[in-house]
């Protein structure tokens, strides 16, 4: 059965972004495993803010996979390579993970990542944590109100001072 992976780069102070969504402060100086991760991938479920900073950036879509925006707005506007959810995940999730295919990246951002850690549809959690603190921004979590119980099953450290933690979510999760 597939897995929803929450992967994403965060600050070492709990940060996606800075409060106008700019990543600036994200190391690109090596690829951090992303073209393996990328390839381990073949669906991405999208939050609306998120979709909002790529359409902005020139990038509707991920390119190559499924893209799953979810958006409360009755009329979204229209991408290729994009289906838009309006409901709650839980029957999008289980359809997807009873498909054949690769693991499914939840993207973000927090505020979609809360209805899946509270629904329990998240499998791993994947973080780039880059060495810089930014003082406030975009969360890489809300508040979320059910305990999550992880287990680190990977850890990588760069040169660079960035580290990558592999988790996996052991509390028991819904199918």
């Amino acid at each position: 059965m597939r897995h929803v992976l929450y992967s994403l780069a965060c600050s070492l102070d709990g940060y996606i972004a800075r409060l106008d969504h700019s990543v600036d402060w994200l190391l690109d100086d090596q690829d951090y495993g992303l073209k393996e991760f990328y390839a381990s991938v073949d669906t991405a479920l999208i939050g609306r803010k998120t979709h909002d900073f790529m359409v902005k950036h020139g990038q509707p879509a991920m390119p190559g996979i499924a893209n799953y925006v979810f958006s409360r707005n009755p009329a979204p506007p229209q991408y290729e390579s994009v289906q838009w959810v309006s409901g709650e995940p839980e029957a999008l999730v289980k359809r997807l993970k009873e498909q054949p295919g690769k693991s499914i990246w939840l993207v973000g951002g927090s505020d979609l990542a809360r209805s899946f850690f509270e629904a329990r549809l998240v499998d791993e959690v994947s973080l780039t944590i880059m060495p810089v603190l930014l003082g406030n921004g975009i969360p890489l979590f809300s508040p979320v109100s059910v305990e999550t119980k992880l287990q680190l099953i990977e850890e990588k450290r760069y040169s660079s001072g960035v580290v990558h933690l592999r988790f996996a979510c052991v509390a028991p999760i819904r199918t």
